[in-house]
């Protein structure tokens, strides 16, 4: 599901990089460790701050970030100054890549934009190598529903009568052959509750 005009803004606007900087990935850092990857995929991409992100602390030595919209595409092309990062225009649940090609999979707030999203699951876990990590934030369904999460749901184009609770999207991992290595809960400023998730495939 492409991104509104209020979404559009939001996720292009310095507060979303240090954010997502600051917190997001130096959480993982800490959650996954020090991990050396090979081939990266990272899902929606946007503008292409995750990626630099991705390159700048994980080091993987080929990356691939696609996202479904190609404006944001042709965005993080224009924006990017790093070596070795492929931008594709793709879909997350239909990704055009083979079996257990990837290292690890990097979710930076995609999934729950994404109605079929257990079908995106399938794919990462598809593309991943045995052992390779799933790794990413989320808000669920649970973030939109009390406080200033009302406000979002209003303002944000989400497919909320299908989007995951926490608890739906954890088990579903399980069932999908992924082992949950951790998860933690965060609401940086009070902004938006997430969680943040560190799997691997089985």
């Amino acid at each position: 599901m492409k991104l509104n005009r209020f979404e559009f803004l939001l996720m292009n606007n310095p507060i979303r990089a240090f954010i997502q900087e600051k917190f997001e990935v130096q959480i993982l850092r800490k959650l996954l460790g020090s991990g050396k990857f090979r081939n990266v995929l990272e899902i929606g991409c946007g503008n292409g701050n995750g990626a630099r992100l991705i390159k700048n602390y994980f080091a993987p030595e080929n990356l691939i970030a696609i996202d479904i919209d190609e404006k944001m595409i042709k965005i993080a092309k224009k924006r990017s100054k790093e070596k070795n990062i492929d931008f594709l225009v793709m879909d997350a649940v239909n990704l055009s890549f083979p079996d257990k090609y990837f290292d690890a999979v990097f979710d930076f707030g995609v999934i729950h934009h994404i109605q079929d999203w257990r079908k995106c699951i399938n794919e990462v876990h598809r593309v991943l190598k045995v052992s390779g990590k799933f790794v990413g934030e989320e808000p669920s369904i649970e973030s939109f529903q009390k406080g200033i999460g009302k406000f979002w749901r209003i303002m944000t184009n989400h497919p909320y009568d299908s989007m995951f609770s926490m608890s739906e999207f954890t088990k579903y991992l399980n069932s999908s052959g992924f082992q949950i290595l951790t998860t933690e809960k965060k609401n940086p400023f009070g902004l938006l509750k997430f969680f943040l998730f560190v799997t691997e495939k089985s």
